[in-house]
């Protein structure tokens, strides 16, 4: 019985993993990948990544050109309740959507190193 259900485990495993790789965008498809303005809100607020794991902040913005390809991410960086955070911009070939969270194709470190966006 348990070697039913453990190889009944391994066997959705494999069935569901190309599914779950195909909600991962490379960072150059970003740059290709055309949004509307409703879909562009409903990403600010959500968390950012860095690619070693860590949680930098949130969303911001999405810049998109006038036939709603992504050109770059706004979002908030840093701080602790909103004191000493700063607003990067990073270009689209440097991210991309994955589920419910912004994934950077760079360490928290070089993020942090990006200038700070005036407002």
């Amino acid at each position: 019985m348990i070697r039913a259900v453990t190889l009944a485990a391994a066997l959705a495993a494999v069935i569901t993993l190309p599914a779950i790789a195909q909600d991962v965008k490379s960072p150059a498809a970003t740059a290709q990948t055309a949004i509307t303005d409703q879909e562009a809100k409903t990403w600010v607020g959500k968390h950012v990544y860095s690619s070693d794991g860590k949680n930098l902040g949130e969303v911001a913005a999405i810049l998109r050109t006038a036939d709603n390809k992504i050109t770059e991410l706004r979002a908030d960086i840093g701080g602790f309740l909103g004191l000493g955070q700063h607003e990067i911009s990073v270009p689209a070939a440097r991210f991309y959507l994955k589920n419910d969270r912004v994934e950077l194709d760079m360490t928290a470190a070089q993020a942090k190193e990006l200038p700070k966006v005036a407002k």
